[in-house]
Order: structure tokens, then sequence, then C-alpha cells
């Protein structure tokens, strides 16, 4: 699923990182799919402690209903006009831990 900060996180590195490993086809996709959802909710932790309470609920109903639509951005933007850079330095924090993991693994 296509949402509004993909271009913020991307995972082209990880889907490189885990096509180092000798895993099926299917095990790379599950895992890449873990993965995102682990950004997905690092993101929106980072969007709601952002994001005032009363406008919470209005947030997560349109986003529910337009995971792609970039009014969203726009929408946060209003309230921290910083949001993309925090959303995308928590994604890369993320994604270093999640690729350290992999390290370990490998050994």
């Amino acid at each position: 699923m296509s949402v509004f900060y993909d271009h913020l996180v991307g995972l082209d590195d990880l889907h490189s990182d885990l096509a180092q490993y000798n895993l099926s086809f299917k095990e790379h996709y599950v895992l890449l799919n873990q993965i995102d959802s682990a950004l997905h909710h690092e993101v929106l932790n980072v969007i709601l402690l952002v994001l005032p309470v009363e406008h919470h609920e209005h947030f997560l109903v349109q986003f529910n209903s337009r995971p792609a639509d970039q009014a969203l951005l726009s929408f946060l933007r209003s309230f921290d006009p910083q949001i993309d850079g925090k959303i995308k330095e928590t994604a890369e924090r993320k994604k270093a831990k999640i690729k350290e993991d992999l390290k370990k693994v490998k050994k």
C-alpha cells in the first residue's frame, strides 16, 4: 500500500540488504512487509506526538480513507513545518537499527 510519506522513508536500501541473504522470494517479502509495518508504527508515533490530540481522530480517519493523499502531509506541516525531517530522521534511525540486527543474524 502506498502512503503519503513513502518518499520520506524508502525501503529500497533494505530491499537491497535483504537480497544479500539466501531467502526465498516469499521469505524476502514477508520480512520486508514486517519491516514496513515496524516503520509505519514508528512514523505514526511521530505524527501523533506532533499533532495536537484534538486532531488525532480527524487525521486517522482521513489517513484510513486516503493513505496516499499528499494533502495529509500538508495538513501535518500546518502544525509542524519540520514534520518531513522528523519522519525521515525517525525512519532512518529505525532502518539503521534493523540493518544492525540483520548484520548480527548474518554472522
